[in-house]
């Protein structure tokens, strides 16, 4: 679905510069293209996740820039996460994140900057977060497009929960695989799913991987 596009990828910076790069890459002739957005998200970088909405500086200057994207052909596709849980979200809890096999709740990524240790999601147990955001960002912006982090970077893992139950890594790859199904179905239109390049467990859910993001890979 992807063949043949450009990928044109922003970490942070303003909409409306971005919307003005946007306008000038379409006049160039760069209009197969989808334009991955990071750095969006309510909190910033990182932070507070699944707290993504409304959208940080506003929510009217990232939809004029997703209408430009859509005005000129190209995909609009906002970066998502749902591999971290951050305990100062609303509604976090340790029955939400995956346990090691000693008992320990697993750390995720480490926010430095904000001094800010997320925990790793149960493969099962984010999709009601998944499904409000997918509809607060339908509603709001419309992505003809979304970016996951993480799914497709890192092997398809073995886990427990907090009761300590096992699960195989083939149930991961099945939740993994059905957050983009249920994404594509809520935005609508065939949206195209995006992650990073890697491993080919997700075949038949996700559309593509980035080429700047080879952790899998290496």
């Amino acid at each position: 679905r992807l063949l043949g596009r450009m990928c044109l990828d922003q970490w942070g910076g303003a909409y409306d510069v971005a919307q003005q790069d946007i306008e000038r890459a379409a006049a160039y002739g760069l209009t197969h293209s989808v334009f991955v957005k990071h750095v969006w998200q309510r909190w910033g970088y990182d932070y507070r996740l699944p707290e993504i909405y409304p959208p940080r500086n506003g929510l009217e200057p990232l939809k004029q820039l997703a209408d430009a994207c859509r005005d000129n052909g190209i995909l609009f596709a906002p970066h998502d996460n749902y591999i971290d849980f951050y305990p100062d979200a609303a509604g976090f809890s340790y029955d939400h994140i995956i346990f090691n096999r000693d008992g320990t709740p697993q750390r995720a990524w480490l926010n430095k900057g904000r001094q800010a240790q997320s925990y790793r999601w149960l493969p099962h147990a984010f999709m009601p977060w998944l499904e409000e955001n997918m509809k607060l960002m339908k509603a709001g912006f419309t992505p003809t497009s979304l970016f996951i982090d993480v799914f497709s970077a890192i092997r398809p893992i073995d886990y427990y929960d907090r009761a300590g139950t096992f699960h195989m890594n083939t149930r991961t790859m099945d939740e993994w695989a059905r957050a983009f199904d249920v994404s594509r179905d809520i935005l609508g239109r065939g949206a195209p799913m995006l992650s990073e390049a890697g491993h080919d467990g997700l075949v038949g859910s996700l559309d593509g991987g980035q080429a700047d993001h080879n952790s899998a890979a290496n």
